[in-house]
């Protein structure tokens, strides 16, 4: 892993973390005395790896922060030095520069209205622990391994096939359901329909929702019309990312060698939402799981992956990251309008990180 994919990761974990703690410090600073009393027992009940009890933790992190609060929830002082709080996010976070092919992070959206503001504190909390207990269970461990990626008798784009090695990965075994996109939205109101900034999106975001409603029976149909941009916050607000290019290739190959589909060398409507047979998208995970078990690899909805679009290199790569800038994002997979080619393996399209279409969201992260 090179220097620019770690800092990637560690930028990630640091956002998550800031969020953790930005809610915990609303909880401690508006919970009662019987609540706080309460929790600070059950956090002294818990232990880290170290053996440190998690109330420890906690009090040094919110007393770093800025607190005396900590004194109020039953927490006793850490017998080391409390750690330093985690400072404002910067590079890609903070909005200059873009970090292992990231594109600059946007303009913060316009502030919430009072009637519209973000949920705090436990709410807010319990929807990413919602969010997390559904994806969580569902990320799939992908080897680290050596693959040919590309194609001989596809496109140019897809020229020339060369070797790949990855580290591992793992890789969510269905496409983001519009119930979890939901709980995102319901957490970050900057992302909701009509809020969006427009910059970020094309006027199709979410045009199947009625507002902040998603369609009727379909909670668990991938949510669709999200841009690139939508894709990789939604990603990061679950502490995750999005695929980069080579790894989704290598996941939808499920294990296969010189394979056309994720099952094999044949296509049709039994293996895979496809040339409009369904009339639109269809629930996650009904048809088979390719050999690393995941689902929807091909068709029911293209795929945003971190890179930008550019040309194969022809010599071997090692964790490559594609172009470190351009115009437009790599697509993978196939929708339930498209035909079987663009179901393959290899198969590659570009598309504007603003648009809304048929494209949807697989979260993956570090093994």
């Amino acid at each position: 892993m090179d220097y620019l994919q770690s800092l990637e990761i560690q930028m990630a974990a640091l956002q998550r973390k800031i969020r953790l703690l930005q809610d915990l410090r609303f909880f401690v600073e508006t919970a009662s005395a019987e609540e706080l009393a309460g929790f600070g027992e059950e956090l002294r009940s818990i232990l880290t790896p170290t053996g440190q009890s998690l109330g420890h933790v906690l009090a040094g992190l919110l007393g770093a922060a800025g607190g005396g609060p900590s004194a109020h929830a039953g927490f006793s002082a850490p017998h080391n030095a409390a750690p330093t709080a985690p400072g404002p996010a910067t590079g890609a976070s903070a909005g200059g520069g873009t970090v292992a092919g990231l594109p600059p992070a946007p303009v913060p959206p316009a502030p919430v209205q009072p009637h519209e503001a973000a949920p705090g504190g436990a709410a807010a909390a319990g929807l990413l622990e919602s969010a997390l207990s559904s994806v969580n269970e569902a990320m799939r461990p992908i080897a680290g391994s050596t693959f040919v990626m590309g194609s001989d008798s596809g496109s140019d784009d897809e020229k020339p096939p060369h070797k790949v090695s990855l580290s591992a990965f793992r890789l969510c075994d269905h496409l983001t359901t519009n119930r979890e996109y939901a709980l995102f939205v319901r957490a970050r109101p900057e992302w909701s329909k009509d809020r969006a900034d427009a910059d970020l999106r094309d006027d199709n975001y979410l045009s199947d929702w009625n507002g902040d409603d998603y369609p009727e029976g379909k909670d668990e149909h991938p949510v669709a019309y999200v841009s690139f941009y939508a894709a990789q916050a939604y990603a990061s607000w679950l502490g995750k990312r999005l695929a980069r290019e080579a790894e989704w290739e290598c996941a939808a190959r499920g294990g296969l060698v010189g394979k056309k589909y994720p099952n094999g060398d044949q296509m049709n409507d039994s293996l895979a939402n496809l040339a409009k047979q369904y009339r639109g998208t269809t629930p996650v995970r009904q048809f088979a799981a390719n050999g690393f078990g995941l689902f929807d690899m091909s068709g029911n909805l293209f795929e945003w992956t971190l890179d930008w679009f550019g040309p194969y290199p022809k010599t071997e790569e090692t964790n490559p990251t594609g172009p470190e800038a351009g115009e437009f994002k790599v697509v993978r997979g196939g929708s339930w309008m498209s035909g079987a080619g663009a179901l393959r393996v290899s198969a590659r399209v570009d598309m504007d990180p603003v648009s809304c279409g048929q494209v949807g969201i697989r979260v993956a992260d570090e093994l």
